[in-house]
């Protein structure tokens, strides 16, 4: 075998190895030395504080390393990354912003590169405060009670005016209609009729009826007719001014005194006033000879307010019938307002002294007297009557005046009375019937009818109830 190379070879190649180790270890050094002093140069360029062993902090600022030379790299054995959190302290602002936490990874503990600097910057927490709305408050408010409310039946009726419009007094209320008082003093039963309720006035137009006819004037006009013609004009008057009123006639037919006063006493006016026209004529002058009788409190006093409305009624009514011209009126001396006595010391007449309510009875002239009866006869004196008349008992319900024309001195009289046939009015309509046929040859305008003037009773209504009059 050929050995004889590798023997003398051996030794040649001993010296070369160590010769270019020694040259790598010189590089080595050399490069060491060169990147201590370009480190060295770095940290005195940038300013580093002197307690900062390395260029570290810069590269972590600016986010930038020097670059070691690439053989450094090869040689140099690289331990795993320290990472280094750097949680700087939270700032405390009035805003209160939220704190940023940058995490920085330092470069590897041996090695000459800087590792890269990753700053990771945490986007502040989005705070939204949502504040609930404020809660919905739906008050819901119960239902009033159920009130229930009873109305109760109206009273039953004290007066009535039946279907053929006559006022009558409820004496009771039946299942099928009602008991009343007719005028004649008798009782019917009627189905229904129109409440007359309570009332402020009441006014009686004076006799009634085909025999109570009152005085009669020369010209033909009766006090039957006279009284119920100025009544409505009253109660028209009054009604326009607002006061409430009733009658107790609204036709000619008789009205027994009782039962005036009955009806009087259940609607319980505040004022009556008993509408008449005096008879015979007497000694003349030139001012209206009205007379108004007034209620008695004791047989030496009149009562007050009754006192007070007969003084109204005079002041009125002579003060506007004194205002008619060429007139001769009829009087006796102690015309004015007073009172009226029986010897017993009673009131004279039954609209006087029986009612409850303050009551009058007024005489506005004398119908018998001729000039007096052309006057009464026409629309202008119903119309200035009825205005008075108004005019007075608006002021008795709504002032305190007095009035006047008061006589001091009491008349006494006593007109007797004695019983006048009465016939009751039809309280409904009779069934639609064909008039009967008048037989020829026949007038149908009989002896003694109303229409003719013949010597009246008289022109006082005595106290008895059948209504009857007495002569004078």
């Amino acid at each position: 075998m050929h050995q004889g190379p590798h023997l003398d070879g051996a030794p040649a190649h001993g010296p070369r190895r160590k010769r270019w180790l020694i040259l790598g270890g010189i590089l080595l050094a050399v490069a060491v030395i060169v990147l201590a002093v370009v480190r060295i140069g770095a940290d005195d360029d940038s300013g580093a504080p002197p307690d900062q062993p390395d260029g570290t902090t810069a590269a972590l600022e600016t986010g930038e390393a020097d670059s070691p030379e690439p053989s450094a790299r090869a040689t140099t054995t690289e331990p795993p990354p320290t990472t280094t959190t750097t949680e700087p302290p939270p700032t405390t602002t009035s805003t209160e912003p939220p704190t940023t936490t940058s995490t920085t990874e330092a470069p590897p503990a041996a090695s000459s590169e800087a590792p890269p600097t990753t700053t990771t910057t945490e986007p502040p927490p989005t705070t939204t405060t949502s504040e609930a709305p404020p809660p919905t408050t739906t008050t819901t408010e119960p239902p009033p009670p159920t009130t229930t409310t009873t109305v109760p039946p109206p009273p039953p009726p004290v007066a009535l005016l039946t279907a053929a419009g006559i006022p009558v007094t409820v004496l009771e209320v039946l299942e099928t209609g009602f008991l009343v008082r007719t005028p004649c003093g008798n009782t019917a039963e009627i189905p229904d009729g129109e409440r007359i309720e309570a009332v402020q006035v009441l006014l009686d137009p004076g006799h009634g009826g085909p025999i109570e006819t009152g005085a009669v004037g020369p010209n033909g006009l009766v006090e039957r007719d006279l009284n119920l013609t100025l009544s409505e004009a009253v109660l028209a008057e009054l009604a326009e001014r607002g006061v409430t009123a009733a009658t107790t006639r609204t036709g000619d037919y008789m009205v027994q005194l009782g039962v005036r006063v009955e009806f009087a006493d259940a609607l319980a006016p505040e004022a009556l006033v008993s509408i008449h026209h005096n008879g015979p004529t007497w000694d003349l002058r030139e001012t209206p000879g009205t007379e108004v009788y007034v209620q008695s409190e004791s047989p030496t006093e009149m009562r007050p307010e009754s006192g007070r409305l007969g003084g109204l009624l005079y002041e009125e009514i002579t003060g506007a019938l004194g205002a008619f011209e060429d007139v001769q009126w009829s009087a006796l001396p102690d015309a004015g307002v007073k009172r009226v006595l029986l010897p017993d010391g009673t009131d004279t007449y039954a609209l006087v002294r029986r009612p409850e309510s303050p009551s009058v009875l007024v005489e506005y002239g004398y119908l018998t007297n001729a000039p007096e009866a052309e006057l009464f006869a026409t629309e202008e004196y119903i119309s200035v009557a009825a205005a008075a008349t108004a005019d007075a008992l608006e002021a008795f319900l709504e002032s305190d005046r007095p009035g006047s024309g008061f006589i001091e001195q009491p008349r006494i009289f006593n007109p007797g009375g004695f019983d006048i046939p009465c016939e009751d009015p039809l309280l409904e309509p009779p069934p639609a019937e064909q008039p009967a046929e008048q037989p020829e040859g026949i007038d149908s305008e009989q002896p003694g009818s109303d229409d003719e003037p013949g010597d009246g009773p008289g022109e006082h209504e005595p106290d008895s109830d059948s209504g009857a009059e007495p002569g004078e």
